[in-house]
């Protein structure tokens, strides 16, 4: 019997032991994919940290001329940068001062609310108040409660009763009704305040985002005129065009070294002719048609309204997001496999180089950044840096 219990004890043992040395085990290998994925999240930042100081450097030296032209074309920088920072401005403000005038309708509909339940309740203890007045001077109900054996007393006795305290409860509530009436209009005043604020500073910063506009405007007619004297049209696009091949060449190396991340999206190469237009417009550009006498569109131009929103037409990875020299404030997003898009001419920037992007968000709004008269969208696809037709991708 004792060598059963000990062989028994020695088996519980080893399965215990077994056990504890699995949960260790797993625990362990938890804590270190934890620590990997940790490792591996700061690596990533890092990268794109270095790819942000090197796409930097690159613009640089693409955006680069010589003489006026040179000194110009920074202004032009300088000014679509200041314009994307004061238009941002102007939405974060107006979309504060929506959120306010929202509160002041709603605080608006509980005052009428609020209101009409004290009038009406208020009817109500005025019209108790004419009840407990008649039963007051009521000469046969004051008997028949003076005659203690009226079997009718006891009761009618209650009804009264119930009827001081409904007039009592009725009093209170009013009285409670009004305090909450009180509150709310005390927020609502803030409210007002706050929205009268936020009105002035939308204003001003509106009237700021023209007077850069129009800044804008002289320096790009003095860089037109600039250009004109050295280069023709189809010149000046050519090399446009081939800065914008250089970059998406750079960016397809630079960005290999960074981790896919499609999870359960669909890839982009089967999505092809089901892809959400970026922009709600129409086509004033198509793919290779005519730009000047020796240049083609590589994409298509929609026409736009300033601040109109511009959305990702696919999940993927931002590539790039700045100024480039004959496309304005520009957004390059990598679906991966090769196939990036892109996004030119826009007023305002809402991303960064490094961020995952998810289909239809809003990524950047229409402007006329660069050297863009009226506002539209610039839109690409590209497969390896060459050229697709955007068409055939969206439905």
């Amino acid at each position: 019997m004792l060598k059963k219990s000990k062989a028994f004890y020695n088996i519980l043992s080893f399965t215990v032991y077994y056990f504890m040395s699995k949960a260790v085990i797993l625990i362990f290998i938890l804590l270190s994919c934890s620590i990997q994925a940790q490792q591996s999240e700061e690596e990533v930042s890092l990268k794109i940290k270095s790819i942000q100081k090197k796409l930097s450097l690159l613009k640089n030296k693409l955006n680069q001329a010589k003489g006026k032209e040179q000194q110009l074309l920074q202004q032009l920088e300088v000014q679509d940068k200041e314009i994307n920072k004061v238009a941002k401005e102007v939405a974060r403000v107006d979309k504060q001062l929506n959120i306010i005038s929202l509160a002041v309708e709603k605080n608006k509909l509980l005052i009428k609310n609020k209101s009409k339940s004290i009038e009406a309740q208020k009817l109500q203890v005025a019209n108790l108040l004419k009840l407990q007045v008649y039963l007051n001077h009521d000469k046969t109900i004051k008997m028949l409660l003076i005659n203690p054996n009226n079997e009718n007393s006891i009761e009618t006795k209650h009804k009264i009763k119930y009827l001081q305290n409904k007039l009592f409860s009725l009093i209170k509530s009013v009285a409670n009704e009004i305090k909450q009436l009180q509150e709310v209009q005390r927020k609502q005043e803030i409210l007002l305040n706050q929205e009268n604020t936020k009105q002035q500073v939308l204003l001003a910063e509106q009237d700021k985002l023209l007077e850069k506009r129009k800044v804008r405007l002289n320096t790009l007619k003095a860089l037109k005129e600039e250009i004109g004297r050295d280069t023709k049209k189809s010149k000046r696009l050519s090399n446009d065009q081939k800065r914008l091949q250089q970059l998406f060449l750079e960016i397809k190396n630079l960005l290999t070294d960074l981790p896919d991340s499609l999870g359960s999206e669909k890839p982009f190469r089967m999505r092809k002719g089901s892809l959400r237009k970026p922009l709600k417009g129409i086509y004033t550009h198509s793919f290779k048609s005519k730009r000047s006498e020796n240049t083609k569109w590589n994409g298509v131009v929609i026409k736009g309204q300033i601040g109109d929103s511009v959305k990702a037409v696919a999940y993927g990875r931002i590539a790039f997001a700045d100024w480039l020299r004959g496309f304005g404030m520009l957004v390059i997003i990598d679906h991966q496999d090769g196939f990036m898009s892109l996004y030119g001419f826009n007023e305002t920037i809402n991303v960064e180089v490094g961020d995952w992007i998810k289909e239809n968000q809003v990524i950047a709004t229409v402007g006329n950044s660069g050297t863009l008269q009226t506002p539209a969208l610039y839109f690409e696809i590209r497969k390896d840096a060459k050229p697709l037709n955007p068409k055939k991708w969206i439905k």
